[in-house]
C-alpha cells in the first residue's frame, strides 16, 4: 500500500474487449510468448520479455479496437494516516444523505455499507478503491466508445478479475459486496454522460425497469428518468474472479499494467517510447485530462514529478480519441 520512496507507483488496470476483438488478442499473446522462447500455453511476465517485444506487442494491440483503463497511485505519498482520513471522509460522505430516505431498508443498507467500509484495513481500502475507480472510469467512458464504433459490444457485459489466490480472498468479498453500492454513489455525484446520435439501443436489459429510478434517487438527489442506466446491474450481472493462467484477456492486462507501472517508475530503458504506446491503448478523458486516473490519498496533493508529468502527457497526445471521426 505505501513504500519509502517517492515514485513507488502501484496500478490496476482493465482491457476493455469487444467479441471481435477476442482472439485477435490471444493471437498477438501467443506470438509474443514464441518470440521470447515461451510455449503459448504458458503464463509470461513482463520481466522475462525483451523491451523491443512488448513493444511490438503494445503496437499490435493499438490496431485493434479495444481500450485500456487503468488507476494508478503513488504509494510513496500513502501514509497510513492518509489513507485513514480519506477512508473516514469516504464513509461520512456515504452517510450524508441518509436522514433524507423515505424507506427504512434503505437506510438500512447505506448504513451497512459504510460499516463494512469503515472495518477495511487501511490496505485493503486502498486497493478496494482503486479497483472501483478503475471500473467507475470503464462505465462512464467504454459505453460512448463503442456506442460509435461496435455497438452491439454494449449488449452484454461480462467482468474478468485476476484472482490473486486459489482461495477465496478478503479483497474479493469487499469487492463483491463494496462495489456495486460504492459505483452507485458515484454515479450519483458524477452522473454518466450519453450523447444524442450515439447508439444506446444494446443497453436496454441494464436499464431501470420502464426507466423508472428508485425513488429515493429521485428524492434525495433530483435524479430522473434521464439517468436510467443502473450501474449496479452492469457490474453484478455477469463478474467472475479467475486464475490468469487459465484466462489469456487476464495474461495480456496483466502485461499491460506491468507496463504502465514500470514506465510511471522510469524503469525501462525508453520510457518516453513505452509510454507513446501505452497512450495508444488508452482513451482520451473531458478536457484532455491523463487517460489513465491518478489517485492520491492525501488532502494536499503534491504534482507529479517533472519526470512523469512528462510520460503522462506523452500518453494523453498519443490516446486515443473518444470522438469517432468521419
Amino acid at each position: 500500500m505505501n513504500a519509502s520512496n517517492a515514485g513507488s507507483w502501484n496500478a490496476v488496470a482493465a482491457l476493455a474487449v469487444g467479441e471481435k476483438s477476442e482472439g485477435e488478442i490471444e493471437h498477438h499473446l501467443d506470438h509474443l510468448k514464441i518470440s521470447n522462447g515461451f510455449d503459448p500455453s504458458s503464463e509470461t511476465k513482463l520481466k522475462d520479455l525483451t523491451e523491443s517485444s512488448y513493444l511490438q506487442f503494445i503496437d499490435n494491440l493499438a490496431g485493434l479496437n479495444i481500450v485500456v483503463f487503468s488507476t494508478a497511485t503513488e504509494s510513496g505519498l500513502n501514509t497510513i494516516d492518509r489513507v485513514i482520513a480519506h477512508q473516514q471522509g469516504q464513509v461520512a460522505e456515504i452517510l450524508r444523505h441518509i436522514d433524507k430516505m423515505k424507506y427504512e431498508g434503505g437506510r438500512q443498507g447505506v448504513q451497512l455499507v459504510s460499516s463494512q467500509l469503515a472495518k477495511l484495513s487501511p490496505q485493503l481500502y486502498v486497493q478496494l478503491l482503486c479497483q472501483v475507480h478503475l471500473m467507475f472510469d470503464i462505465v462512464s467512458r467504454v459505453i460512448n466508445y463503442y456506442a460509435q464504433r461496435e455497438p452491439e459490444a454494449l449488449a452484454e457485459f461480462r467482468w474478468r478479475i485476476d484472482q490473486k489466490d486459489i482461495s477465496r480472498t478478503d479483497f474479493e468479498d469487499a469487492f463483491e459486496q463494496l462495489s456495486p453500492a460504492l459505483l452507485q454513489t458515484m454515479s450519483i455525484s458524477e452522473p454518466l454522460m450519453m450523447v444524442k446520435g450515439f447508439d444506446y439501443s444494446s443497453l436496454s436489459q441494464y436499464e431501470f425497469e420502464d426507466r423508472k429510478v428508485p425513488e429515493y434517487l429521485n428524492e434525495v438527489y433530483g435524479i430522473g428518468a434521464q439517468s436510467g442506466i443502473n450501474i449496479q446491474k452492469i457490474i453484478r450481472g455477469d463478474i467472475q474472479f479467475l486464475d490468469s493462467k487459465d484466462s489469456k484477456g487476464i495474461q495480456a492486462v496483466d502485461l499491460i499494467v506491468s507496463g504502465i507501472r514500470r514506465c510511471l517508475r522510469r524503469q525501462f530503458s525508453d520510457n518516453e517510447k513505452i509510454a507513446s504506446m501505452l497512450g495508444q491503448l488508452m482513451l482520451q478523458e473531458q478536457n484532455n485530462a491523463p487517460p489513465l486516473s491518478l489517485i492520491s490519498f492525501a488532502d494536499d496533493d503534491k504534482p507529479l514529478s517533472l519526470e512523469v508529468a512528462r510520460l503522462v502527457r506523452i500518453m494523453i497526445k498519443n490516446n486515443k480519441s473518444m470522438i469517432l471521426r468521419a
